[in-house]
């Protein structure tokens, strides 16, 4: 069985990214997020103090809780696509019940589909080129079709793949960071990426201009993006890969590919090459969903890489020459007027990136303020009342905020968060704190995500990604169709949703608090109290234990646990 490269094949996780002072923490997992320079050179919460809420009291005990499900509401649908993780195998995929598998990351940027197995880690390893175990899309797709998910496939449009796997083939004389080009080949002050492109890469371009061969020619000097996405459709069908994200944060790539890739990337650049690469994706499966820009990360949904200039956005001189319009929402418009002029779509779905900026919250750490913080923090997901606990210092409103510019810009475009995760994922803050996510995902209408990479299923996150996707071992799972649920306890969450074939209506009830255990009343508006079955994770457990209840006499939830309720139709 092959295991996923971020997590195991590839060395993420020697890598330690230190910026002003500041120290991006090591995940959960051993390795690191995608390296974010602009979180890092901005981490004025190096004070962490700055923030008194960050030490504040975990919540206290809720007591007596009343929740409200209206299973009467017509409701609204749940998108599938939310439960999807990264770089699983066809093993873990079952276990966990995820829907979507991610190939992405920063080594997919200079995958070489003709070599089949060849990649280049960056920045992550020593801008050393390097293969993985999965050793080929090929591979990944049917794994992912074995485990029952959609895989969701990252196209290269950085312009060089990988021109081999073999891990001694590297760049050298890389600078720290890559800045504003000087020439037309890319070049910055005092680096020429020539050299290094010659000996670790190939060019990539997004069309042959010819006919395809399959297979290609394997000592081509170049490949072509949409002969692979023909590949792929000759090989697993039309709808065998329906998910296609163009690229892999390429607000970074001056950064984690500096060496190919040095030149900061603009407004225009960053319209351009997605442009460009989503027509011969469309044109090669018109059936494909295109997911973009696939950005890192808060700062870059505002400005460009090119604005990071020598100041750390200060002057930000990309978005005042684009009449301070916040980068995504000119974006999309700039998309939606191009789509307009050629009549169909190009951008099906935004994606973004997005990872709690909060002191330690990405991490193994479990002290108690840890703790209340990273349950606390997902928050920003939704909450306009909630100030950011981080650098950001402000309202996040992650969801709404996004929601709100695709209504502005092009509307009808769908939502993606390609990466997120929320650390402790052996702790039962963790679990709380992905579980509140995935039930917000549903709530709030998001219609893909994908975690990264994925929680390990025999720990406290993978209990309670099954609690949604695998409760019983046996494929069970959360609604479909959201109903309104209200709960009068800001400590216990509840989210419910009706399965549109047989009626039953789940309910999803998350005890926030470590102080002590909620006593919870169900009030359902057909009134009915009848037996369920309860399935519960208790705090820090790696498993779902199984009982029936009444709900008509009250439930209890201890601390930093939580039950989902199958509730038969009244």
């Amino acid at each position: 069985m092959t295991t996923q490269p971020a997590r195991r094949s590839l060395p993420f996780g020697l890598l330690a990214a230190v910026l002003a002072g500041a120290v991006l923490t090591v995940a959960a997992g051993g390795y690191l997020a995608e390296t974010h320079p602009h979180f890092v050179a901005r981490v004025e919460h190096k004070l962490r103090t700055l923030f008194a809420a960050s030490e504040a009291a975990p919540l206290p005990a809720p007591g007596d809780v009343q929740l409200l499900i209206d299973d009467g509401a017509a409701g609204t649908p749940i998108s599938p696509y939310i439960y999807g993780v990264a770089f699983a195998d066809t093993a873990v995929l079952q276990e966990l019940g995820a829907t979507v598998d991610r190939w992405g990351g920063n080594t997919s940027s200079q995958y070489n589909w003709v070599a089949g197995d060849a990649w280049a880690a960056g920045r992550d390893w020593e801008f050393r080129n390097t293969s993985t175990d999965f050793s080929s899309a090929d591979q990944f797709v049917s794994h992912a079709g074995a485990g029952a998910a959609s895989p969701l496939l990252t196209v290269p449009t950085i312009g060089y793949v990988a021109r081999n796997g073999d891990n001694q083939v590297q760049s050298v004389a890389v600078p720290p960071q890559g800045g504003p080009a000087i020439n037309s080949r890319g070049a910055i002050a005092g680096y020429d990426p020539s050299h290094n492109r010659s000996v670790t890469s190939i060019p990539s371009f997004a069309t042959k201009g010819s006919a395809f061969a399959d297979p290609p020619n394997a000592g081509a000097d170049a490949v072509y993006q949409d002969e692979w996405i023909h590949h792929l459709v000759d090989r697993f069908g039309p709808n065998g890969v329906r998910f296609f994200t163009m690229d892999n944060e390429p607000d970074l790539w001056s950064y984690n590919h500096t060496d190919i890739h040095p030149a900061r990337m603009s407004y225009q650049s960053m319209l351009d090459m997605f442009e460009l690469y989503s027509l011969a994706v469309k044109n090669a499966d018109p059936g494909a969903l295109v997911l973009g820009p696939d950005v890192s990360g808060w700062t870059s949904y505002f400005y460009s890489d090119l604005d990071r200039g020598n100041d750390n956005y200060a002057t930000h001189a990309d978005h005042t020459a684009h009449g301070n319009q916040d980068f995504l929402p000119w974006w999309l418009a700039q998309v939606a007027s191009q789509d307009r002029t050629h009549g169909s779509r190009s951008l099906d779905m935004l994606d973004v990136h997005y990872y709690p900026q909060g002191d330690n919250i990405y991490s193994d750490s479990a002290d108690p303020a840890t703790q209340a913080l990273r349950i606390r923090s997902t928050r920003s997901l939704w909450d306009p009342t909630y100030t950011d606990e981080s650098w950001i210092g402000k309202p996040v409103m992650l969801i709404p905020r996004l929601k709100s510019w695709i209504k502005q810009s092009y509307p009808g475009t769908g939502l993606a968060i390609t990466e997120y995760n929320w650390g402790g994922e052996h702790d039962a803050s963790g679990a709380v704190a992905l579980a509140l996510a995935l039930g917000t995902f549903g709530r709030e209408g998001v219609d893909l995500a994908t975690y990264w990479t994925y929680p390990p299923p025999n720990s406290p996150a993978g209990a309670a990604f099954r609690l949604f996707r695998n409760y019983d071992g046996n494929g069970g799972h959360f609604g479909d169709i959201e109903l309104p649920a209200t709960s009068t306890s800001s400590g216990v969450a509840v989210f419910a949703a009706r399965h549109s074939d047989t009626r039953t209506v789940d309910v999803m009830v998350i005890n926030e608090s470590a102080a002590g255990p909620a006593s919870v009343q169900l009030k359902l508006s057909s009134g009915a109290a009848r037996v369920a079955d309860e399935f519960e994770v208790v705090a820090g457990t790696r498993t779902i234990a199984h009982s029936t209840v009444n709900i008509g006499g009250g439930i209890t939830v201890p601390a930093m646990s939580m039950a989902m309720l199958r509730i038969p139709a009244a």
